[in-house]
């Protein structure tokens, strides 16, 4: 299903489940069911097929050659069925911790499921991600046994308060708790189950699993856009019951805070750290011992006003379940207010003893993965810089098409913007179809919130229809990050348009 399709059907789901929520349960239910209906089906008829066997012996008669043929035939096909649905789900890939590591990290997560009700924590892990998640993992495939895997990234507890953190615990159990229901919590589960199964058929191993990836190739999608509806209104549900365990407030910062400090850490404490490759040789210093002082440090620049506005005017993604954070707060009812950082109640203590080991673990993890791509970058913009040296003694009029795109390829490798810009819009001054270059320019402008940039993308596909979907998408995420949602939708029929009805063949220097 194409992005644009699943959004136009998303929208009309929307409309459906506002108009009668009960009756779309419903549906929903029904076609959850129908993703089992190739194996009952089957297993329906070799129950018959055994009956009509083997019922003659109870009256003497002889046995049914062909039905048992039948039997033999049909037990091997559902039992190819069932291995082909086993379906695999990873655990998280964090570091497991035990009661005895951090039983007061432990504490906090009892503390909350007995509050919340009905969920159970098979194992817990810690990761470097800024994040926090329940990973369900069926034992017998689509058939269930599912065990609760709880997974907190340590830096989320670098900016979180104690009660912040139990609050975005309580959200993740809310999705398997009572709150749901035992239909949403089941809907819940299928929807990580199917999605699962949809990527394990798109790479078929055997015969059942391109049999059967044919049908569930076309129904997983289809269950998804239809559960979708349901599991973003679930957000809503986990939201309150996070809400119950701790508070509305609690709740709502630790929303703000996922937000704000998730855009300082990718938009400046990392970008600061990987800005530093061009100049040493090696990473200057771990990062992970160093973000619970940079998040205090750092405080107004991450808890900011206007950090804050901007999220606020942000519409939720299509393929996103998350509501946009106005959304989520107006559920809560309770007022957006710029966050406090309080380094004397983060929840990072909940890991005590064993917060050393836990930043020392993660910063060697980092360390060994990242020096040697480090020490390749710093080489690689250094011989760069030599190859634009040469290109630079002569102006872009004396060189050629090719020599121009790599001249602009060389400064975004150092991060001479600017410059590469100027190089562009000399390649776009040429006669001539330059899709590529009409793309890079219409994604650096829109990085400095120039709507030029939406006019470079669609020059890009009329010219390289190849380019559809990487520049339609470019500007549709733009608008609607901007809360822009009508603009989007009509960029992004623009460029389905100049797809479906192409006016240029490609003819350019950048491909």
């Amino acid at each position: 299903m194409e992005r644009h399709e699943f959004s136009a059907l998303i929208g009309r789901l929307e409309r459906q489940a506002d108009d009668n929520p009960q009756f779309y349960a419903m549906k929903v239910g029904a076609l959850a069911a129908l993703g089992y209906a190739s194996i009952f089906l089957l297993a329906v008829i070799i129950l018959v097929t055994f009956w009509y066997t083997f019922s003659p012996l109870l009256s003497g008669e002889r046995f049914r050659a062909p039905l048992v043929v039948a039997c033999a035939v049909g037990l091997i096909t559902l039992v190819g069925m069932i291995r082909a649905l086993w379906v695999r789900i990873a655990e998280p890939a964090g570091l497991r911790v035990t009661r005895e590591e951090t039983p007061q990290l432990f504490a906090a997560i009892d503390e909350v499921a007995a509050k919340i009700g009905g969920v159970r924590v098979d194992s817990v892990s810690v990761s470097a991600e800024f994040n926090a998640c329940i990973v369900q993992t069926p034992s017998w495939g689509i058939f269930g046994n599912y065990r609760n895997h709880l997974e907190i990234g340590l830096p989320l507890a670098m900016v979180l308060t104690i009660d912040e953190l139990k609050a975005v615990i309580a959200h993740e159990m809310g999705h398997l708790s009572q709150a749901h229901g035992k239909f949403g919590a089941w809907i819940y589960r299928q929807r990580v189950t199917w999605h699962a199964l949809e990527s394990k058929f798109s790479n078929p191993v055997g015969i059942f699993d391109q049999i059967l990836g044919a049908f569930y190739g076309w129904y997983a999608p289809y269950f998804y856009a239809y559960s979708f509806v349901l599991a973003r209104n679930h957000e809503y549900l986990a939201d309150r019951a996070a809400a119950n365990v701790t508070s509305p407030a609690a709740i709502a910062a630790a929303l703000t805070k996922l937000e704000l400090a998730g855009r300082f850490l990718s938009e400046v404490f990392w970008k600061r750290l990987y800005d530093q490759v061009e100049r040493q040789p090696d990473p200057p210093y771990m990062p992970h011992a160093l973000m619970p002082r940079a998040f205090k440090a750092a405080e107004q620049q991450w808890a900011r006003p206007d950090w804050l506005q901007q999220s606020l005017r942000r519409y939720a993604a299509d393929d996103d379940t998350h509501p946009s954070l106005a959304e989520r707060l107006a559920a809560l009812e309770v007022e957006p207010v710029t966050p406090v950082h309080d380094p004397e109640r983060l929840a990072l203590t909940l890991f005590h003893p064993a917060t050393p080991s836990l930043v020392k673990f993660f910063d060697d993890e980092w360390q060994q993965d990242t020096t040697p791509k480090w020490r390749k970058r710093h080489t690689e913009i250094a011989e760069a810089k030599a190859k634009l040296t040469l290109l630079e003694d002569a102006e872009n009029a004396q060189l050629n098409d090719k020599e121009v795109w790599e001249k602009v390829l060389l400064l975004l490798e150092i991060d001479r913007d600017v410059e590469a810009m100027e190089a562009l819009e000399h390649i776009l001054s040429r006669d001539g179809e330059y899709p590529r270059a009409h793309l890079l320019m219409g994604r650096m402008l829109l990085d400095r919130n120039d709507d030029r940039g939406l006019k470079h993308l669609l020059l890009a596909i009329e010219q390289n229809l190849e380019l559809t979907d990487e520049a339609g998408r470019a500007g549709y995420v733009y608008l609607m990050r901007r809360g822009r949602e009508k603009e989007a939708k009509r960029f992004w029929g623009k460029a389905q348009d100049l797809y479906e009805n192409p006016r240029h063949m490609p003819d350019s220097l950048a491909e």
